[in-house]
This record gives C-alpha cells, sequence and structure tokens, in this order.
C-alpha cells in the first residue's frame, strides 16, 4: 500500500506524462477487448445449440454455380434420413426462402414477413426449444396443410409487443388464416447464425414430400451425430446412399453429400481474416507497451537521483522492482477504466451492423471472458511496461550510489541502446500493420472497380409480393403494367422494371441446354435464371451486345423466348450466331438477344452464364423486385412511389425499399469490415509510434542539453545541430522500417487468400507505406530537433 500510494503521488505530479500513458494503454487495452469480443463471438464461442460439437453440415457436391449446386432435393434428402445409421437426426431448411411470398394483412398496414421454411424436426435437431407455444407437429408439415408459423424473438417483441398470449392465435397471411404456434427464445437467431444480413421474422414448416422433391435443389441439410459415430463414417455413408439413388431419381443431375462440422461450414472462410485481424490488435497492443516502457525507462533515468538517494537510505533492489512495477501497474489499471466503457460501446455498435453479413457477430458482447481477458491484459500490459525500467534499476542499484547521487543527467549507454531496440520494434510492428492495411485497401479499390455490368446510381428497388394470384400472364402482365404506369407517372421517373432476382442477391441455377446438342455426363451446360419483364434491361441499363430485348407487347400465344449474356452464347454456340438459336428451359425458348455480363454471384468472381426469361411466359409469379431508374434523390420519392403501389393495389407491402447501391455494399460487406478494422489498427499503430518516436528524441534532446550547448559554444551551427538530432531518431526509423518490411514479406503470403487484383508482395504498397511511415516519423523527430536548435549555449552550460 506504500508503494500504491507512493506512485499515485509520482503520477500526480507528472500529469501530462499520466495522461499520455493511460490514454496509450487505454487504446491498446480497448482494441484488444473488443477485437477479442469480436473475434471469441465469430470464431471461438461454441454455437448456441446444444451439443454444437455433434452437429453437421450437409451440402450438395455438384460442381455448378448458385445455391442450386450446393442444395440437395428433399427426396435425396428423406433417403439419407431413412437409410442412415450415422445419425441421430436429420433436419433441413428451405435455401430459397427469399422467394416465398408472405404478407400479413390485419388493421395496420399490409407487411412483408420474412421467413425461412424449415422440417418438423429443425428445432428438435439443434435442442432449440421455444419460449412459449410449440414446435410444429408432423401434421403441420404436410404439404397444403393448414398454415402455421413460430414468430422470431425479435419480431415477437416488435410486433406484438411481447405479448405470451400470442400463441394460438389467428392471423391473416396472404389473405389466408395462419396459426402462430410459438415463439422461439432470444438465443436463437436463425439470422445472425445461416443468414448474415437477410433478417427472419417468422418460421414456417416445409414439408419433405415428392411434392417439393419437384422443386429440384432447394434444402441445406443438418444432422446430428449419434454417440460414437465419426465425421468420416458419416461421409461415406451418405456417399454410399447418393449413389445407389443415381438410377432411381431421374433428371436430378450430379448430386451427393459433402458433411462438415456445423463449426466449420458456418466459421470456416472467416477464421484467417479474423485471426489476423487478432493478431493485427496484438501488435497495437505490443506498440503501446513499448512506448510506456520508454517513457518509463526516461522517466526512471531522471530519477537516478532520488533512486541513488533511496538506496543510501537502506531501500533493498526488490523494494525499488517493486515501486517501478506499481506504477506501470496504477497506469495499466487507469488505462483499463477507460478502455472497458469505450469497448462496450464500440463492440455494440460493430454487433448492430448488418450489413457486414458475417455469421455470429451479432452475438459479439462484453461478456464475463471479454472482462476476463481485459483485467488479464492489464496485468500483463502493467508488468510488460514495468519490467524494462525494473531490470535497469536493479542493475544500477548494484552501482555506487553516491555517483548516481551526483549525476542526474547522464544517461548511460546501455539505456540508449535500450530505448533504440523499443523504438525499432515499434516501427518495425507499425509497418507491417501498415503494409498489411495497404493490401486490403488495394484489394478493396479493385474491387469496387469490377465492371457489375449494370448500373445501380439512382435506381431504387421495391420488393413486390402481391397477396392475389394470378392465372397466366395476361393477368401478370395487366398487373405490372398497372403497378409500372402509376410509378412513371411520378415526375422524375425514367424507368421501371421488374425482377424476381436482382445482381449480387439471390442466385440459383438451371440447366440451359442447347436444343439438339448432346453433352457428356457431368457437363450439361448450366445458367443463372432470371425471371424478367422486358423493361428490367432498361432500369439496370444492361447493354444490349445484339438481337434485341424482350417484347413489351405480350402475346400468350407467340413462342417463348430468352435473352442470354456472352458468356452463354460463347458456352452454347461458340464461333456461331446465337440469335434465334433455342435453349432447353421453360420448355423451349429462342434466344432473340445478348446483353452484356452481369456480376450476379460475387463481385471477385467473374460472370457466370445468365439467361433472362419472360416472366409472364412462366409459371412461377411468386415475388419479384421493382427496379425505379429515378433523377431525384431516394428520400425524396419513396413517399411518391408509395402512394402509386398503393393506389393500384392497397393490399401490397410497400414499407421496404432500398438503394440498389446496398446490393454492392452488402457483397463486399465482410471485406469491408476486415479492411476497415485493419486499417484502423494500422493508423493507430502509426500514431503510437510516431508518440514514441517523438518521445525518445524530446528526452535524447533533454539529456544533450550541455552537449548541444558546447557544441554551439564551439561554433556548431543550428543546421549542424538539426541534422545530428534527426540523424540520432531516423537511423531508428530506418532499421525499423527494413525489419518491418522483412516481416511483411515473409507474413504477406498468410493475407493470400483476403488480397483480389493485387499481388500480396506488390512493390507499390510496399514502397509507399514505407515513405508514409519515414515520413510521419520525420516529423516526430523533426519537432524536438527544431527545439534542440533553440538552445542558449549560456543556460545549457550554466552549473546546476
Amino acid at each position: 500500500m506504500n508503494n500504491l500510494r507512493f506512485a499515485v503521488r509520482q503520477l500526480t505530479k507528472n500529469p501530462g506524462f499520466a495522461v499520455v500513458a493511460i490514454v496509450t494503454l487505454a487504446l491498446g487495452i480497448g482494441t484488444c477487448t473488443v477485437m477479442f469480443s469480436v473475434v471469441n463471438a465469430v470464431l471461438l464461442r461454441p454455437l448456441p445449440f446444444r451439443e454444437p460439437e455433434q452437429l453437421v453440415w450437409i451440402e450438395n457436391v455438384f460442381s455448378g454455380g448458385g445455391l442450386s449446386a450446393r442444395t440437395s432435393r428433399a427426396d435425396t434428402f428423406l433417403a439419407w434420413r431413412e437409410q442412415s445409421r450415422s445419425f441421430e437426426s436429420l433436419a433441413a431448411y428451405f435455401a430459397f426462402s427469399d422467394y416465398t411470398r408472405l404478407t400479413l394483412t390485419d388493421s395496420r398496414d399490409p407487411e412483408r414477413l420474412r421467413s425461412v421454411a424449415v422440417s418438423d424436426n429443425f428445432l428438435p435437431t439443434l435442442g432449440i426449444i421455444p419460449l412459449h407455444g410449440r414446435n410444429f407437429s408432423a401434421e403441420e408439415c404436410r404439404f397444403n396443410a393448414p398454415a402455421t408459423l413460430l414468430l422470431t424473438h425479435d419480431y415477437w417483441l416488435r410486433r406484438f409487443g411481447g405479448d405470451p398470449n400470442v400463441v394460438n392465435r389467428n392471423i391473416s397471411v396472404n389473405q389466408k388464416p395462419c396459426t402462430i404456434v410459438g415463439v422461439l427464445p432470444r438465443s436463437f437467431d436463425f439470422s445472425g447464425t445461416f443468414t448474415p444480413g437477410s433478417p427472419v421474422d417468422v418460421i414456417t414448416p416445409f414439408p419433405l414430400t415428392p411434392e417439393t422433391a419437384r422443386y429440384g435443389n432447394t434444402v441445406f441439410g443438418i444432422g446430428r451425430l449419434k454417440e460414437g459415430a465419426t465425421l468420416d463414417q458419416a461421409q461415406k455413408e451418405l456417399t454410399v446412399i447418393s449413389e445407389s439413388l443415381y438410377d432411381t431419381i431421374k433428371g436430378a443431375g450430379k448430386f451427393g453429400a459433402k458433411v462438415r462440422t456445423l463449426d466449420t461450414a458456418l466459421r470456416g472462410q472467416f477464421r484467417t481474416p479474423f485471426w489476423i485481424l487478432g493478431a493485427a490488435v496484438c501488435c497495437v497492443l505490443a506498440i503501446a507497451c513499448v512506448n510506456l516502457s520508454n517513457l518509463l525507462l526516461a522517466r526512471m533515468n531522471s530519477r537516478r537521483q532520488e533512486s541513488a538517494v533511496r538506496v543510501v537510505l537502506g531501500a533493498s533492489r526488490w523494494h525499488l522492482i517493486q515501486q517501478a512495477l506499481t506504477e506501470s501497474l496504477v497506469l495499466a489499471v487507469a488505462g483499463s477504466a477507460i478502455a472497458v466503457p469505450c469497448a462496450v460501446w464500440a463492440t455494440g455498435a460493430l454487433s448492430r451492423m448488418q450489413t457486414f453479413g458475417v455469421p455470429l457477430l451479432r452475438n459479439a458482447s462484453i461478456d464475463p471472458a471479454a472482462l476476463g481477458i481485459t483485467i488479464g491484459l492489464t496485468t500483463l500490459t502493467g508488468l510488460a511496461c514495468g519490467l524494462l525500467p525494473a531490470l535497469a534499476i536493479a542493475l544500477r542499484s548494484g552501482s555506487n550510489p553516491s555517483s548516481d547521487a551526483t549525476h542526474q543527467r547522464s544517461a548511460g549507454r546501455s539505456a540508449v541502446s535500450a530505448r533504440g531496440v523499443l523504438v525499432v520494434t515499434e516501427v518495425a510492428l507499425a509497418c507491417i500493420l501498415l503494409v498489411g492495411a495497404g493490401l486490403l485497401i488495394r484489394s478493396f479499390n479493385a474491387v469496387m472497380q469490377v465492371k457489375l455490368g449494370f448500373q445501380p446510381q439512382q435506381a431504387l428497388a421495391w420488393r413486390i409480393e402481391p397477396s392475389r394470384s394470378f392465372k397466366d400472364g395476361v393477368e401478370v402482365d395487366r398487373y405490372l403494367a398497372g403497378l409500372a404506369q402509376g410509378v412513371l407517372a411520378i415526375p422524375g421517373v425514367e424507368s421501371v422494371g421488374f425482377s424476381d432476382t436482382l445482381p449480387l442477391g439471390r442466385n440459383r441455377s438451371w440447366g440451359a441446354g442447347a436444343v439438339g446438342a448432346k453433352y457428356a455426363d457431368g457437363q450439361y451446360p448450366t445458367a443463372f435464371p432470371r425471371l424478367v419483364d422486358p423493361n428490367y434491361f432498361k432500369a439496370l441499363q444492361i447493354p444490349l451486345i445484339a438481337g434485341r430485348y424482350l417484347e413489351e407487347r405480350y402475346d400468350p400465344k407467340a413462342e417463348k423466348s430468352v435473352v442470354i449474356n456472352e458468356n452463354l452464347a460463347r458456352r452454347l454456340w461458340p464461333g456461331q450466331d446465337p440469335l434465334g438459336q433455342k435453349i432447353r428451359v421453360n420448355g423451349s425458348s429462342t434466344v432473340v438477344g445478348v446483353v452484356a455480363n452481369v456480376r450476379h454471384s460475387t463481385l471477385e468472381n467473374d460472370a457466370g452464364n445468365e439467361m433472362y426469361l419472360d416472366c409472364r411466359q412462366c409459371d412461377d409469379w411468386s415475388t419479384l423486385e421493382m427496379v425505379v431508374r429515378t433523377r431525384r434523390p431516394a428520400q425524396t420519392i419513396a413517399t411518391d412511389v408509395r402512394t402509386a403501389l398503393t393506389s393500384f393495389d392497397r393490399d401490397l407491402p410497400t414499407a421496404s425499399f432500398y438503394p440498389l447501391q446496398r446490393l454492392i455494399d452488402d457483397a463486399v460487406g465482410p471485406r469491408e469490415l476486415i479492411t476497415r478494422l485493419l486499417g484502423y489498427f494500422s493508423a493507430l499503430a502509426l500514431i503510437l509510434a510516431a508518440v514514441g518516436l517523438y518521445g525518445v528524441i524530446a528526452y535524447s534532446v533533454s539529456q544533450r542539453t550541455q552537449e548541444i550547448g558546447i557544441r554551439m559554444a564551439i561554433g556548431a551551427q543550428r543546421e549542424e545541430i538539426l541534422r545530428l538530432m534527426l540523424r540520432g531518431g531516423l537511423k531508428f526509423v530506418l532499421l525499423g522500417i527494413v525489419a518491418g518490411m522483412l516481416g511483411s514479406v515473409a507474413l504477406a503470403g498468410l493475407m493470400r487468400s483476403l488480397v483480389f487484383g493485387v499481388s500480396t508482395h506488390d512493390p507499390l504498397v510496399f514502397v509507399i507505406n514505407a515513405a508514409l511511415l519515414l515520413l510521419v516519423a520525420g516529423a516526430a523527430c523533426l519537432i524536438p530537433a527544431l527545439r534542440a536548435t533553440r538552445t542558449d549555449p549560456m543556460v545549457a552550460l550554466r552549473v546546476e
């Protein structure tokens, strides 16, 4: 306690030093706490299910594109469930639930319900028990059974105010009665776990029946292994079952089972980037510790006279070491006191950002584990910062105390060397972070510069989910024309188009072989299908390459037509004119036009095969996206569009709309998150390194005041003094940059999976960041060096 009281008194006597030290440690500890909370939620914390280590993820092995290549047929899944012996249970969910049309109509305005359909044993397989009510019964999971649903916890609170009596209440969905059978617990967040960035309001039953098997590949499987069963056993078993089905399921194409742990399926692609971020934040904390250690070392040297007097009065070496460590621990605790509230706010803000599309990010919080890590970091930081000054005191206490008591200004060669090593270390760490951030920033810019094939600017989208049904294409044409006419009458609207799938959103793949062509087994062409109206191309500004767009005037007797992209044209008819050719899709469709490739899957991958079918000539009219291209700002036109839609169909949900730019933002969300965080860490490291370098040079100036005075007294010019001081600081900077560059080259391979359109050894990134670090470090050295040139020789040589 005496050491503690003395440490507090010493720090209050030097408030400038205390504030700098505490803020430095608060930045390091707070950033580490936030990053651990995120990594803990995304990678480390067990999945929020019963015995999650027994859960596995099952998807298709088809090599095509889109969800259709990864999902399985309902009848294939049923065969797995009936014939496998490695699973305690096998459940499934409908991967294309976003295409499902659910509209809630009651006394309020019509509201679109965002849903996901699951098998009857989905919740029991995960170990989820409803908070109120019950799970779906087997009868409710029959095809065309009476409609039922489960409310997610968030939607239950938002729409029904948390009323537990909502169970068994009948509501109107798609103008038909639907029964609420239960409410899910807060702990089960389907969206945050399985479909991040796509909120879910309700869970509905999905029937695994011959009727849904005809939908094609639509379901993902989740299994719970039996006690003692292994992942390898399950994989071999499902492979054998799948092979036995090849001859019985006709027209299903290539299919099989790929079995992984559920943890790997959800988190696998994020392990490398988040571990890199974790290492980056450890570098930031290390730089903060090096800074404070340097400051404490300089401060201990200036207190050599005090330490010598205490030794003369009987203080032991161990007592002096205790005092040094106590001071650094006090600073670390004070830094943590600031860091924890800031970390709580930052973690909460980060977890609420849904645009990043990272599974389980919503679960990030400052929990007991995070607080435990913070306490551990505080202790470790305090000891690490005080260790070098304590060792310096221990070594010095064995020397002549009377000599130390009369030579306060002499820094000593060992102390100078130690501070130099610390500067080199923090500059090297900052350099590594800057290069890593530079690579990600260049990659992000490269992604944002890819040719999209459409123009998202000045375009908005509304989900169109009419509660009525259509008997044929004539009614669809009349309905869409009525909607478009009302919206086109709004001043500032240039065009209106419809599609069931917008770019970079939902995706699926259909067979798209040329009529008359034969293909080898496993080589049948596939393409992304889009059901559109004729004005969709104009609304998205997709360039026409050859032929024409779809006919605006609908003729139910006309032959079915299709517009394809350049990739599909080359795939089906290489070196030939595709116009007038026929594709085996929607029966048989004639190619009437070729348009530019559009990035429908991801921005990083090249455009695939795409085909645009006339939605009026198809049988699926469940949901469409209306794209409105306008010259007016989004917020000023939204109300007018809603009014026009409601005037035409008062039962149409119109509350939700979004700018098309959001498609781009969502697609790059995870990359943007990682780039932002690493950019923040590198900027923080640069600032801390500059502060540390400034402190070292400033202290060196104060220690060498007499030397500078002597040099100036015997004729040294101010320019010579400036060069002397700059040379003393920049030599450490250059050594740090060289070490950092070597470390960056060695570690760049770890970032290979994160970069796009740029080499991990891109010389431009290395040169620019080395120059930036040198410039900032030079500025940090220049300020105290200029102060040294203003030294008055008479004052400097005055005997104290």
